[in-house]
């Protein structure tokens, strides 16, 4: 055989196993984007439920913990001491926090900030209310009531900012699912 003979094999060997290479390596990739693609859906199948239930309870938190409910849900009449009310109001809102911060890594960072920034604006307010109206001067009904009225006093109403977060990130998940 010719050396010209021998360069033609060797062309059409090489031309054969760069063409079977090229196949093996699309098949390698559609291999892979099917195993992350799976790999998602079985990640979304276990997160999506326990996203889910956590927005639920940052919604959950928010309502119970909006002064609008907070504060009839207490009672603030059948205290007699406002320090009292005041230390009951604080309790309330921390447990109730902390009882629900384990969800936070299942909720959009967005989201559980706003959560965070509705209850320190709470807890803020709460503490300028107390430390313009001493609770040993003013009974608990005329308290809550400056309280009120320094809560209505702000631009914004921080849980309803927070629960426009939640219900985003609900319809992000809507979209995802």
């Amino acid at each position: 055989m010719s050396e010209s003979s021998w360069a033609i094999i060797l062309i059409v060997a090489l031309s054969g196993i760069v063409s079977a290479s090229a196949v093996l390596i699309f098949f390698w990739r559609r291999e892979i984007e099917e195993r992350r693609y799976l790999l998602r859906q079985q990640i979304l199948q276990t997160t999506l439920p326990l996203r889910l239930q956590a927005l639920e309870r940052a919604a959950l938190f928010l309502e119970r913990n909006d002064p609008n409910n907070l504060l009839p849900r207490l009672a603030p009449h059948t205290f007699q001491r406002t320090a009292d009310l005041i230390q009951t109001l604080f309790q309330v809102v921390q447990e109730e926090y902390l009882h629900n911060s384990a969800y936070q890594i299942y909720t959009g960072p967005h989201v559980w900030q706003a959560l965070r920034t509705a209850k320190n604006t709470l807890l803020q307010t709460l503490q300028a209310t107390l430390a313009e109206h001493s609770p040993q001067q003013t009974p608990p009904l005329i308290w809550v009531e400056r309280f009120k009225e320094k809560w209505r006093a702000q631009a914004a109403d921080p849980f309803q900012i927070a629960l426009a977060y939640v219900h985003r990130e609900l319809q992000k998940l809507s979209e995802v699912a």
